[in-house]
């Protein structure tokens, strides 16, 4: 395999993985130390214990509550540390206490976080927020790329996970964001299968179009693939049609997809929620069975 573009190559020193200790937040828990293993990064496990929310449950009891929940927390986070240096994967113990995305958001800054992995029950709320999980608010607001591991992604019993097949939805020229980037690094680092996607929302199958697509797939590449790579050899071409969501998790699923990598933008999460339908990212965020890596 010939050697990483220098210019491609993504850095990923510090990663923060945010966990409640659900089940659901501890399954993201592989795919952080497979990508801290590979990228040599160091791990920060975080949670953040809330006290207004001990306070709205049972105003009376928020201290013990709160002493509780400290006491439960440092026993978890032992454990999860534990895994991580069975791995050899140098892991540090984030506990703090306050609006849960605040905590978040300074700890991301504070430790120079270059990747933020978390996990998601796919629900939207009140309920998410008694449950612990921000996860939304992570995806719509960190500073850095963020990986989801949503509900319906396998659970992982070791922390190899293979990223064979990668799959990225793309807008054609200018491709200017960085999720095209971290497509590419990723796909050369671990030697895998990249597959652009393009979906026509407002278009019906044509049998001409596709006939029509090589020239700026072709452009591309030039842009974003260097030549001394054998990437080139190992990336294809696909056309959807109709909802963007439903053709991308249809071809994730079908192709067997081990990351999805999108470019998003920045949407307030309270705006968000009044959407008339969830916005692509989001939709597949929440449905795909394999992780995604979103980029803004």
């Amino acid at each position: 395999m010939k050697p990483l573009d220098a210019k491609s190559r993504i850095v990923v020193k510090n990663i923060l993985l945010a966990t409640d200790f659900s089940p659901t937040s501890e399954a993201a828990l592989p795919h952080a130390l497979t990508i801290a293993g590979h990228y040599g990064s160091k791990l920060y496990v975080a949670h953040v214990i809330c006290p207004e929310l001990t306070d709205l449950l049972a105003p009376e009891l928020s201290p013990t509550i709160l002493k509780q929940a400290q006491e439960f927390a440092q026993q978890r986070m032992e454990r999860l540390l534990s895994t991580g240096r069975q791995q050899g994967v140098p892991c540090q113990p984030l506990i703090g206490e306050g609006a849960i995305w605040d905590v978040l958001l300074d700890m991301i800054h504070q430790n120079s976080i270059d990747l933020v992995v978390v996990g998601t029950h796919g629900r939207r709320g009140l309920r998410k927020l008694l449950l612990g999980s921000v996860a939304e608010e992570v995806f719509r607001l960190a500073p850095c790329p963020v990986l989801t591991v949503g509900p319906r992604t396998p659970e992982m019993r070791s922390a190899n996970v293979q990223l064979g097949q990668i799959l990225y939805p793309l807008e054609f020229v200018p491709d200017s964001g960085d999720a095209a980037t971290y497509a590419v690094s990723l796909a050369e680092e671990y030697h895998a299968k990249l597959t652009l996607m393009k979906v026509f929302e407002d278009m019906v199958p044509f049998s001409e179009e596709k006939a029509q697509l090589p020239e700026p797939v072709s452009h591309w590449m030039e842009d974003h693939i260097s030549t001394a790579s054998d990437l080139r050899g190992r990336t294809s071409f696909e056309v959807g049609y109709g909802s963007a969501a439903e053709a991308i998790l249809k071809l994730a699923a079908g192709r067997g997809v081990d990351l999805i990598v999108m470019g998003v933008r920045r949407l307030d999460p309270a705006m968000a929620t009044h959407l008339l339908k969830p916005d692509t990212a989001y939709a597949v965020v929440r449905n795909a069975h394999c992780p995604v890596l979103t980029v803004r």
